[in-house]
């Protein structure tokens, strides 16, 4: 502390010294004082104690004439600003003027936390004090500047400029500074929807959006009423070099096809809500998997019944001509006519046995297409854009 006291008590005597040195070579102080304030300010912001900083200003400020009476007010934005991640914000800062305007007499300085992001000052910008970071990225409106206005334009935001901003005014009026708070976000991308039919005959609805900030609150709708938010699986993954987020929620359907979801994401920060409504339907209407299931089975039974009579009329008609072989000759010649008439009459209600199930064989195989075209239906997908 003494230290930091010898040091302040230093620079207080060289401030006296180069005001005295300055006034004597007919230069205005006060300008000088401004340039040497910035220094003064610049450099102990590795002490980082504000309140010493505050103090050691006003000091300055008194001994040299300027005041920071209450009657010297500038005006700062009351609550947080919220900036849009990658545009530029204004941040306001508007202070009082006389009828007669010097700029050469004026000193703005914009601070984010300890960084000097801006100052004026000798009537021109002074990049040099500036951190880094802002480098190519601020500006003053100097064609408002005789009409008190001291904003700030800050371009290309990030989230690194989040916190908070002080915006100090010196004239020969007064000096004052004030501070408020700057959050930025971003606005999420349209999200992407994925539809998929799982082996097990679910699907599976999947949305994902990414580049924003900060992290988002989501809902799943079913049929417009039913909350199923709870029954869907979100992951949430954060970019390392720009902070955004990146979201994908899936929800998972039995195998009802014919339904409405409804995906509601928001935003609060940037008052950000995407709400979309997909419509699933199918051309042939829902799927029993009973159904799935039966087509396969019918057709199989159809098949071992036919083969089951093919097979027996090979093996009778084998027994037939066996025993047409074992009779005589003479036997055989006669009563060839009427063995063929009663091999006929006993066939025939085979082969009528075997057309009713070559036709149930068709039946089945009917069916069995219908339900695999029911399986294979065309999905149709209808989505409504409510922003």
């Amino acid at each position: 502390m003494m230290m930091m006291m010898f040091f302040s008590t230093r620079t207080l005597m060289l401030m006296f010294l180069l005001s005295s040195r300055h006034r004597a070579h007919g230069e205005d102080p006060d300008l000088m004082l401004t340039h040497y304030l910035i220094q003064m300010e610049i450099s102990l912001r590795s002490v980082r104690d504000s309140t010493l900083t505050l103090t050691l200003l006003n000091l300055f400020l008194l001994l040299h004439g300027v005041s920071s009476d209450t009657e010297f007010e500038i005006s700062v934005p009351t609550g947080v600003q919220m900036g849009v991640y990658g545009e530029a914000v204004h941040l306001s800062c508007v202070f009082p003027v006389s009828d007669s305007w010097d700029a050469d007499r004026i000193m703005i300085m914009w601070q984010h936390n300890q960084e000097v992001v801006h100052s004026f000052f000798h009537g021109q910008d002074q990049p040099q004090y500036q951190s880094r970071r802002y480098a190519n990225r601020t500006s003053l409106f100097h064609q408002e500047m005789k009409k008190g206005n001291a904003s700030l334009r800050l371009d290309r935001t990030t989230l690194e400029d989040v916190g908070e901003y002080t915006c100090s005014v010196s004239t020969p009026l007064g000096w004052q500074r004030k501070s408020f708070p700057l959050k930025v976000a971003a606005f999420y991308y349209e999200p992407r929807l994925q539809i998929s039919v799982l082996s097990d005959g679910h699907m599976e609805v999947l949305v994902t959006s990414e580049g924003g900030f900060p992290s988002p609150s989501l809902q799943w709708l079913m049929g417009n009423t039913r909350d199923v938010t709870n029954h869907t699986h979100t992951q949430l993954s954060k970019d390392h070099h720009t902070g955004l987020y990146s979201v994908n929620s899936k929800l998972i359907l039995n195998g009802t096809v014919n339904s409405s979801i409804t995906f509601i994401m928001k935003n609060p920060d940037l008052d950000q809500t995407i709400r979309r409504s997909i419509d699933l339907f199918s051309e042939n209407g829902p799927i029993d998997q009973r159904e799935q299931r039966a087509g396969p089975i019918v057709f199989s039974v159809v098949v071992v019944i036919l083969l089951t009579v093919i097979i027996s009329l090979i093996i009778l008609q084998h027994q037939m001509m066996k025993k047409e072989k074992s009779r005589n000759p003479s036997e055989s010649t006669i009563e060839s006519s009427e063995a063929l008439i009663h091999q006929t009459a006993a066939e025939k209600p085979l082969m009528d046995e075997a057309e009713s199930v070559s036709e149930l064989l068709d039946e089945g195989r009917s069916r069995a297409r219908q339900l695999d075209k029911k399986k294979k239906c065309s999905l149709f997908i209808r989505i409504y854009l409510e922003d």
